[in-house]
C-alpha cells in the first residue's frame, strides 16, 4: 500500500494504459482523480470494487485551455495532489506529407502543450507543498522515426525535453519529474493501425515476447514511490528493448 491516502491524478484514464494505471494505484491505496474526454468512458474505467469516496471523475478536453484549466482547478482543490501522471495522448497514423495544420496542432496540443500546462499549474502547487511526483508517458517514437507518425514522435520528443526542464525547475522544491515509455499495446478504438504494424512492433522486442499486463504500471508506480526518491529527469523505457537502434547481424556480416 505504497500510496495509501495519496491523491493521484491520471489523464487519459479511459485508455489502455490509463485503466492499467488506475487499477494499479487503486490497489496500492490511492485516491484517484481520473480525467478523460468522455464521462461515460471514465465511468467504465473505474477500477472494480473501488469505493466511491476514493475516485473522482473529471471529463475534460485537453486540447482546449478550458479543459486544461478545469482539470488544474479540480486537481489542486483542497491542496496539491501527490502524483500526476500525464498519460493522455493521441497517435493518428498519417503520412508525413498529408498531415494538415489542424491535425498537427491537435496532436502537439494534447501530447505536449497540455502536459506543459498541467505541470505548470499542478507542479506549482506541488512545489508550494514541498513534495510530489510527476510522470510523463512518452514513447520510443521520440527516437524511432516512422513516416506515418512524425507529429506524434515530435510531440513525445518534446515532452521528454520538458520532463528534464521541469525536473530542473521543480527538483529544488521537492518535486520529482520523470518520463516512462510504455510497451506497444493495441486497444484504442480511435486508431486504425496499418496491416502488419502491430506484429512488426512486437517482433522488434528483444525479449522474444509481447508485453506483460501490468508491467508498465509497475514501472510508473516505482517512479512515483519512495523507492525512486533520488530519481528525477530520467526516461524509463519499458518497451522490451524494441527501440534500440540496431542492424541485423546477418546483413552486417554479409556486407563485411
Amino acid at each position: 500500500m505504497r500510496f495509501s491516502g495519496q491523491r493521484v491524478v491520471i489523464t487519459g484514464a479511459a485508455g489502455v494504459y490509463g485503466r492499467e494505471l488506475s487499477a494499479a494505484f487503486a490497489a496500492e491505496g490511492a485516491r484517484l482523480l481520473l480525467a478523460d474526454r468522455s464521462e461515460a468512458d471514465l465511468a467504465a474505467a473505474v477500477p472494480a470494487g473501488l469505493a466511491p469516496d476514493r475516485v473522482t471523475l473529471h471529463a475534460a478536453d485537453l486540447a482546449t485551455d478550458t479543459g486544461i484549466d478545469s482539470l488544474i482547478a479540480a486537481a489542486i482543490a483542497g491542496g496539491a495532489p501527490d502524483v500526476l501522471v500525464n498519460n493522455a495522448g493521441i497517435y493518428p497514423f498519417i503520412p508525413l506529407m498529408e498531415v494538415t495544420p489542424a491535425e498537427y496542432d491537435r496532436i502537439l496540443g494534447v501530447n505536449t502543450r497540455a502536459p506543459f500546462r498541467l505541470m505548470q499549474g499542478i507542479g506549482r502547487a506541488m512545489a508550494e507543498a514541498g513534495r510530489g511526483a510527476i510522470v510523463n508517458v512518452t514513447s520510443s517514437a521520440a527516437e524511432v522515426i516512422r513516416g506515418n507518425g512524425v507529429p506524434y514522435g515530435a510531440s513525445k520528443c518534446a515532452l521528454e525535453y520538458l520532463t528534464r526542464a521541469f525536473a530542473i525547475e521543480l527538483g529544488p522544491r521537492g518535486v520529482r519529474v520523470n518520463s516512462a515509455r510504455p510497451p506497444f499495446a493495441e486497444g484504442s478504438a480511435l486508431v486504425s493501425m496499418p496491416p502488419g504494424y502491430a506484429e512488426a512492433v512486437v517482433a522488434r522486442a528483444l525479449l522474444g515476447r509481447g508485453r506483460r499486463a501490468g508491467a508498465f504500471a509497475d514501472a510508473v508506480l516505482f517512479l512515483c514511490s519512495d523507492a525512486a526518491d533520488y530519481i528525477t529527469g530520467a526516461v524509463l523505457d519499458v518497451g522490451g528493448g524494441g527501440a534500440i537502434n540496431r542492424r541485423d547481424g546477418a546483413a552486417t556480416r554479409a556486407r563485411s
